[in-house]
């Protein structure tokens, strides 16, 4: 029994990290990485950086719209989800006494402040589980006739976004570490650094292929 069960954690911890940490498909680290950088690149350069390379604008949008998709896939209701983190963390409460970490069982007060740590971020949880639900998984009517309309009824600032995601890479990163006595290496400076050697290659293109236009 209790070895079926610390099968059954180690495996499941498997996953999520491959879903946080993978790079084909990428995952939510380097999903986090891509976007924060580029907001980065946007508080730099303000609006300008629409006349280094126009198509960053909607890249922004869509990275932002990719990383909500992966953290609403790791979020949800664990009535409707076994892969939500919310029923993985359920499931270690409940077997606490037949999961072993490198120092022994997990405590149960680690478990419950992971939870908490989450459910505190409830709000922006509900935000991008509403616009996944009623705009880019399934097109309500209400915003079928009016799109921009999604951004008002489920507002959503880019920090509590990023404050979440990191809090969901967090937990999983803990077990990994608790479990194995290390993590894995992360990939987000490989993106960071890719995006910013991009930004400033578009910038130096334009400059060259066409003078005047950043002035």
């Amino acid at each position: 029994m209790k070895a079926q069960i610390q099968a059954n954690y180690e495996e499941r911890l498997s996953r999520y990290v491959t879903l946080i940490q993978g790079t084909e498909p990428p995952g939510l680290v380097p999903k986090l990485a891509v976007y924060r950088e580029l907001l980065r690149q946007h508080g730099m350069h303000g609006d300008r950086l629409w006349k280094i390379e126009p198509v960053l604008h909607p890249l922004i949008y869509s990275a932002e719209t990719d990383l909500h998709l992966a953290t609403a896939r790791l979020l949800e209701d664990p009535r409707r989800a076994e892969g939500s983190l919310f029923a993985f963390l359920d499931f270690c409460i409940k077997n606490q006494a037949n999961i072993t970490w490198k120092s022994g069982p997990p405590s149960v007060d680690v478990l419950d402040k992971q939870l908490n740590e989450l459910e505190s971020r409830r709000n922006t949880i509900n935000a991008i589980m509403g616009r996944r639900d009623k705009f880019f998984a399934h097109l309500d009517k209400r915003y079928f006739k009016e799109p921009a309309r999604i951004y008002l009824d489920y507002p959503l600032d880019a920090d509590d976004v990023i404050a979440l995601v990191n809090a969901v890479i967090g937990v999983i990163s803990e077990h990994q570490w608790k479990l194995k006595g290390g993590a894995a290496i992360s990939v987000a400076e490989f993106y960071t650094i890719g995006v910013d050697n991009m930004v400033r290659n578009l910038e130096t293109g334009r400059r060259m292929n066409f003078p005047g236009q950043l002035d």
